[in-house]
């Protein structure tokens, strides 16, 4: 009697649901057999995702191999692991599954908006829900849902079928322990991590351009290299010689006799691109009025700033400006102010020590990007973020951000109330995504383009007539600074393209890029904004023509100080010199490579490096 209710009992618990137990029998047996194909479906729908097309993933299939031979280890291994932590395969599905379809839902909206993919640093940004918010589609491909719910429903079927290790916690735990050291042993170093790569045909370079990293060794291949990169290591041959080699022949340059100490104000216009270069695109009003007179005044410069982001990822060309910088070597960092931990040569550093007051204004989060804690080392006395800039003066939005006339309101009351000479960054919010409907009297300029959908039509007018609104501030700013006696120098630019629908749709739509354009030039297309350099005393430079000028970020403030007679440091003038041999140049531009680029290339590896995170040589070399 014992023995058969004890048997009743065990029955039970391993079949709760009271399934017959014949075909609970064979569900369990499909259940263990299931378990290692279970990762491979998530690797299909992360894989697609990333693809976007199933022709796309098929000839990464075809053309990485090996690539996708990493990707399948590395996912029975994790999945694996899993298992022996917690003897449930549901328990690890579920695990397994949610963040698969996290991370390939998050790969795929990041990729859709700006072009830029799921970097293991985007996860530290979780804590600014706010600010993330505004980077986040709410569009959802069939497909991806379909695969969702496989995954669900295999979820199910594992915790139906009861399909658990037959082992107690004891047993389990020194077979995950025996897994995380072989982990270890395999990847412990950077040198093994190399070693273990090579064998599949990857390498840490890959990481240069997550484009072609995600491309060609797939989402999982591409961010494993990426966590294994995540402290960033020295470059080969780094060394006070070689930083010092780099800057020879190369001179500090002292401020011009008699040259006037000019205020300098930076403006970072969020989003702001000519839209009215998307072909068939009509407007019942000129978004750009403003922009188009100011760029034909005697004192102003125009043309294109080519810029390390696409729809998005403003603190790369932001860091680029104010530093001299590159963000190419930093591996798609969710922010490079991540890396400061301390002082950072840079251009406001210069105009601190020749005496401004220097600050920055942006109506945003204060934290955002790490911001707050990284301004102070780049130079910066004072920091206004919205809840200051809201309370200097009476704040406008519109949806739901603060707008740009207010945002120059505030930096006109910052450059009044003081009488040293100012360097005053600041950055607008109002041409930010996401591009929502709003009603008709919000969008007085209407806009017609019958080659675009009914949605993507709605997101350009909806940006254009933000765009008006940044013309609208671009105008009184400009007038603001020809009624001031003091000498000023503009730097007004877009950080980058806005984000016109999933996949560029805009741009497609209209024709601006794809149909057998050539390749590069679609690029240059996609990473390059408007700028404008004004003074209100007509100086003049020889480093630009009057207008249609290509120019990298980081030269931008290099030909402020030309143009001003401000001094110069070392770094200042081999810049200059780059300049004049290759005036634009990103790693997101893909231009094929020349003895010029390569040459760039390695001094921004290594002095972008060196400041950040290395021995700052270069600062020292400078005379700082």
């Amino acid at each position: 009697m014992t023995s058969r209710r004890n048997l009743f009992v065990k029955e039970k618990k391993e079949n709760p649901t009271r399934i017959p137990p014949r075909l609970f029998g064979a569900m369990r047996v499909l259940g263990f057999i299931s378990l290692p194909f279970f990762p491979l479906m998530c690797l299909f729908v992360m894989d697609y995702m990333n693809c976007g097309k199933l022709e796309k993933l098929l000839t990464f299939v075809s053309e990485h191999p090996m690539s996708l031979a990493f990707e399948v280890l590395t996912v029975e291994v994790l999945f694996l692991a899993l298992l022996l932590l917690f003897g449930s395969g549901a328990a690890a599905g579920g695990v397994f599954g949610a963040l698969s379809l996290i991370f390939a839902y998050v790969n795929y909206t990041k990729t859709a908006l700006n072009g830029d993919h799921f970097h293991p640093r985007d996860i530290t940004m979780a804590g600014s829900l706010e600010g993330l918010g505004g980077f986040i589609s709410g569009h959802v491909p069939v497909w991806f849902v379909l695969g969702a719910a496989v995954i669900v429903l295999w979820v199910v079927f594992l915790a139906l079928s009861r399909a658990n290790l037959p082992l107690k916690i004891l047993g389990r735990l020194p077979l995950l322990l025996v897994l995380c050291l072989c982990l270890g042993l395999g990847f412990g170093t950077m040198e093994r991590s190399a070693r273990v790569l090579e064998v599949f045909g990857m390498s840490f370079m890959d990481a240069a351009l997550q484009s072609s990293n995600y491309r060609a060794n797939g989402f999982v291949g591409a961010f494993t290299i990426n966590t294994l990169m995540m402290n960033i290591s020295e470059p080969e041959g780094y060394s006070r010689e070689l930083i010092e080699g780099l800057l020879s022949g190369c001179e500090a340059v002292p401020r011009a006799e008699g040259a006037p100490l000019y205020d300098v104000i930076v403006v970072l216009s969020e989003s702001f691109f000519d839209v009215r270069s998307l072909p068939g695109t009509e407007f019942s009003a000129n978004p750009l009025e403003n922009f188009g007179r100011i760029i034909k005044l005697p004192g102003a410069y125009s043309g294109k700033m080519y810029s390390s982001a696409s729809g998005g990822g403003t603190v790369r060309p932001e860091f680029e400006i104010l530093t001299g910088l590159s963000a190419d070597y930093l591996y798609d960092v969710a922010s490079p102010y991540e890396l400061v931990s301390g002082t950072v040569e840079s251009y406001v550093q210069n105009y601190a020590r020749a005496g401004y007051y220097t600050a920055a204004v942006h109506p945003y989060i204060r934290s955002f990007y790490s911001r707050d804690s990284a301004y102070p080392f780049l130079g910066f006395a004072d920091f206004f973020a919205r809840e200051e800039v809201c309370s200097m003066t009476e704040p406008r939005y519109r949806r739901g951000l603060v707008t740009d006339d207010t945002t120059l309101r505030a930096m006109e009351k910052v450059l009044e109330e003081h009488p040293e000479p100012v360097f005053l960054l600041a950055m607008t919010m109002e041409c930010h995504q996401p591009y929502t409907p709003q009603p008709d009297d919000e969008n007085p300029i209407t806009v017609t383009n019958s080659a675009l959908d009914e949605a993507t039509l709605g997101l350009v007018t909806v940006y254009a007539n933000g765009l008006a609104e940044a013309d609208r501030m671009l105008g009184d700013l400009v007038d603001y600074i020809d009624s001031r006696q003091r000498p000023t120098v503009l730097l007004f630019f877009g950080d980058h393209i806005p984000s016109l629908g999933a996949g560029q749709a805009a741009y497609r739509q209209s024709g601006a890029i794809g149909g057998g354009m050539d390749y590069w030039l679609e690029q240059e297309y996609l990473y390059s904004a408007p700028f404008i350099i004004y003074t209100n005393t007509g100086a003049e430079t020889d480093l630009l023509k009057k207008e249609d000028n290509k120019v990298s970020s980081y030269y931008l403030l290099d030909i402020i100080a030309d143009m001003t007679g401000f001094e110069k440091t070392r770094y200042m003038s081999l810049l200059e010199e780059l300049y004049g041999q290759i005036p634009y140049y990103n790693l997101r531009l893909e231009l094929p490579a020349n003895p010029v680029r390569d040459r760039l290339g390695r001094i921004h590896r290594y002095i972008t490096y060196d400041r950040l995170l290395g021995k700052k040589w270069s600062v020292s070399a400078d005379g700082k």
